[in-house]
């Protein structure tokens, strides 16, 4: 990725010294020229470690090309230098794309955004944790059903409802918990 050298802003982060937070306005992504960054999210008070950028890799894109908001946080892992590139230079190089193919990016960056989120979610009631369970297994009974007709297929099937059963009578014995 060619970068004029008037584009170019480089800073030296020590380790666990934080690039951007979640949250926060994308005006620039980044390259990790020398060290390595975390990118990682706080859920519940759990660190959760979503990636490791090495150098040469680029992150913090998405809220530049897209104008969202940051979706999670970033800091140096070991002391490093970070490039940063501005929204600027993005732009230009966007425009450069005929409409169809600027609509495509977008898209698919809605989509990641999207499956983020979905991944991200946790059970936080007794309830979301059956919810969970159950639309799994429903989901796992679909995949079994599309599989050619023999013994493991029907003994899966057959389990699966056993499962299904012990779920809803969980969703029966917690009904009064969920309303604490």
């Amino acid at each position: 990725m060619f970068v004029s050298s008037s584009e170019i802003e480089k800073k030296f982060y020590q380790k666990d010294e934080l690039v951007f937070e979640e949250g926060q306005t994308g005006d620039c992504a980044f390259i990790v020229e020398m060290g390595m960054v975390e990118i990682f999210k706080i859920i519940e008070g759990e660190t959760v470690r979503l990636a490791s950028m090495g150098e040469g890799e680029l992150f913090g894109e998405m809220a530049v090309i897209d104008g969202s908001p940051r979706m999670a946080n970033a800091r140096a892992a070991v002391d490093s230098v970070i490039v940063y590139l501005p929204r600027k230079f993005f732009d230009s190089k966007l425009q450069k794309y005929d409409p169809v193919m600027r609509s495509l990016i977008q898209m698919l960056l809605d989509n990641l955004r999207n499956v983020h989120k979905v991944y991200m979610q946790r059970p936080r009631t007794i309830e979301d944790y059956l919810n969970a369970m159950a639309f799994h297994a429903d989901g796992f009974e679909k995949y079994l059903k599309k599989l050619p007709d023999e013994p493991t297929k029907r003994e899966g099937l057959t389990e699966l409802q056993e499962i299904s059963a012990s779920i809803e009578n969980l969703h029966k014995k917690f009904e009064d918990h969920n309303r604490r």
